[in-house]
């Protein structure tokens, strides 16, 4: 069991909000009467393990904020659902291991959908829907939510809509780094297609015998859709697509590219994630997987993209080396860079409402998890 510890105490920058145009063209920083903030201290913290040593959190893998403050987990670790108040304290738990009804083999991820929470379960190939109070609405089957094709990745919106791309070439047994061009498409929430938007670049992957993985360092493509727009990124430079739900093409998120160069830093910091909080056993297997391949020559320009409440789009860039906290680019829904600001890099964000975010935070000294909500002030 991974030892609880007490709240940490960010020393959070919170940068000013900068106004720029679509394509990176600095504007007068003056029309931002007031900047955007996220406050240094979380508003919520919830610890793997409760007060007596009892794990709450096994390993979140998804977490929604619920109308009263409180929130819900999506937890690999402890194959549930896990109900928490709106202090943080444990109510209770949805569903168990098995492979009945209610019941889960193995969550990847959960996606909150409108009032919904779409709930993947790879180990039964299911993805079960609940209502946000834990009530199973329906069980189906990829293809009755995700369509015919094999998704890679899936982002939805509030009004059920969902933004998917695919797997590359299964005959392709190419052993080490891989990219494969890849579709796109927008389906209904029952799997009906919507538009197509076309291929392009996927996710790097590590082949080796029997299987692949993502790629250490490698691009990954990201997903975000939102009330109008849908947007994706390859992650080769800050470009992000953007369509409209008809399928047109909308222009494109863009920024200025910093040097992606992989760097001795890179390299030392995902080894040091890769080990976090893991038993003897399993660092032994993480460092002898380091002399199979080789790092990419260049890292992702970012890696991890959402759209909030209010419909703007957050973008993440890459954490490099040593750096403590990653800093995220927010444009608004008609394409305007509106604020930068500083997140923790060990944080992964999983929804961003009008005045929070909200996501997973790894502790870096012991790699424990703690989920957390921080108090965000717009300037818009």
């Amino acid at each position: 069991m991974r030892m609880a510890f007490a709240p940490m105490r960010l020393m959070m920058t919170c940068i000013p909000a900068l106004l720029v145009a679509c394509g990176g063209e600095q504007q007068d920083n003056a029309a931002a009467a007031t900047a955007w903030r996220i406050d240094s201290l979380a508003t919520l913290s919830i610890s793997d393990d409760d007060a007596g040593g009892e794990p709450v959190i096994g390993d979140a893998v998804g977490v929604s904020r619920l109308p009263d403050g409180g929130v819900v987990v999506a937890d690999l670790g402890l194959s549930s659902l896990r109900y928490f108040g709106p202090r943080g304290e444990f109510l209770r738990a949805v569903g168990r291991k098995g492979s009945g009804p209610g019941e889960f083999d193995y969550i990847a991820t959960m996606l909150r959908c409108g009032d919904s929470l779409y709930v993947e379960d790879i180990g039964q190939q299911s993805v079960m829907v609940y209502a946000t109070d834990g009530t199973l609405a329906r069980s189906p089957k990829y293809a009755d939510v995700l369509g015919e094709r094999p998704t890679y990745d899936s982002a939805c919106n509030g009004a059920g809509i969902f933004l998917h791309n695919g797997w590359g070439s299964r005959d392709d047994r190419t052993l080490g780094r891989v990219r494969w061009t890849v579709p796109y498409w927008l389906t209904t929430s029952d799997g009906k297609s919507r538009a197509e938007l076309g291929e392009h670049a996927g996710s790097e992957r590590l082949m080796i015998g029997g299987g692949s993985q993502p790629h250490p360092l490698g691009r990954s493509s990201v997903l975000a859709i939102g009330r109008e727009r849908a947007y994706i990124g390859t992650a080769d430079s800050f470009v992000v697509l953007a369509f409209t739900l008809d399928g047109a093409p909308a222009g494109a998120l863009t920024n200025s590219d910093a040097d992606l160069r992989t760097t001795d830093a890179d390299i030392e910091r995902f080894k040091r994630l890769d080990t976090l909080g893991k038993n003897e056993e399993q660092r032994a297997r993480a460092v002898r997987a380091w002399t199979t391949f080789e790092f990419p020559p260049t890292v992702p320009a970012y890696d991890a993209m959402l759209v909030d409440a209010n419909d703007h789009v957050w973008v993440r860039r890459f954490p490099r080396g040593t750096d403590k906290y990653a800093e995220w680019l927010v444009f608004s829904p008609s394409g305007e860079q509106v604020a930068t600001l500083a997140l923790p890099g060990t944080l992964t964000v999983h929804e961003i409402g009008s005045d929070y975010v909200l996501g997973v935070e790894v502790n870096p000294a012991e790699g424990n998890q703690m989920v957390r909500q921080y108090r965000l002030q717009r300037g818009d």
